[in-house]
């Protein structure tokens, strides 16, 4: 088999639909290394189904093949309490929150303190382009980034800087262009075995998080189980008596 023996690519990886069709892309099409992070952070509901759903895909690539299972390197996992502060990081993103139309999420400050602290030259991060609103980050880098949607051309004194440690690679695949894809790749089948709920319900998706919603919103709701679904329908039905 010829492998791709360029520099392995470094991914965050949350064992959600997005990196995960990012690493195995990279696998099945790229044939490239793949060096996993994954940051643990104790207090969020969903860490146990995250960890299982990466032990459950790397399992199926392996049955898959066992010679691409080997481009996927173990893991390495970082606790969120062991990612330290950054005053000059924390201040460039606060500076953009104040500008933005929309909060930022507070994971992209937590990202590139965690990237700088381990000194990775460059970690991919997989933002996917949304179906439903236009993305905050596509907005606010779309000027920055080249034609492989790294960051560019930045002066480090630029607030904007700080995402300077990642490349998008997803940001103009939506959802949907990701299974399309899957699909005419081959690897559909091990994608959906991804975890997608902030706030499993009895080890099942909650039915009512915001990516629960999404996920029905987009077409995906054929992956949540019947129960999920009706808890969605009642809440949806409650959030609009409340309104």
């Amino acid at each position: 088999m010829s492998w791709n023996t360029d520099a392995e690519i470094n991914l965050l990886w949350s064992g959600g639909w997005d990196s995960t069709f990012r690493l195995l892309y990279l696998v099945f099409v790229e044939k490239r290394c793949v060096q996993p992070y994954y940051i643990v952070d104790t207090g969020r509901p969903s860490t146990l189904n995250e960890l299982k759903a990466m032990h459950v895909i790397r399992e199926e690539v392996a049955k898959k093949n066992p010679q691409l299972a080997d481009l996927i390197k173990p893991t390495i996992i970082v606790s969120i309490h062991d990612i330290k502060p950054d005053p000059e990081i924390t201040a460039k993103f606060n500076r953009l929150n104040e500008k933005s139309p929309k909060p930022i999420g507070p994971q992209y400050e937590r990202f590139a303190r965690f990237v700088k602290q381990w000194k990775i030259p460059r970690i991919e991060l997989c933002v996917e382009l949304s179906e439903r609103a236009p993305n905050i980050l596509v907005n606010l880098l779309s000027k920055y980034l080249d034609n492989e949607l790294r960051i560019t051309q930045l002066d480090e004194n630029d607030d904007a800087s700080i995402f300077s440690f990642f490349s998008f690679p997803l940001l103009k695949l939506s959802k949907n262009d990701m299974k399309r894809i899957a699909a005419e790749k081959g690897f559909l089948e091990i994608l959906e075995k991804t975890w997608y709920c902030h706030n499993p319900w009895h080890n099942r998706p909650c039915g009512i998080c915001g990516p629960c919603d999404i996920a029905i919103k987009e077409g995906f709701g054929y992956r949540m189980p019947k129960i999920s679904k009706l808890r969605h329908k009642i809440w949806t039905v409650i959030r609009c008596f409340k309104k």
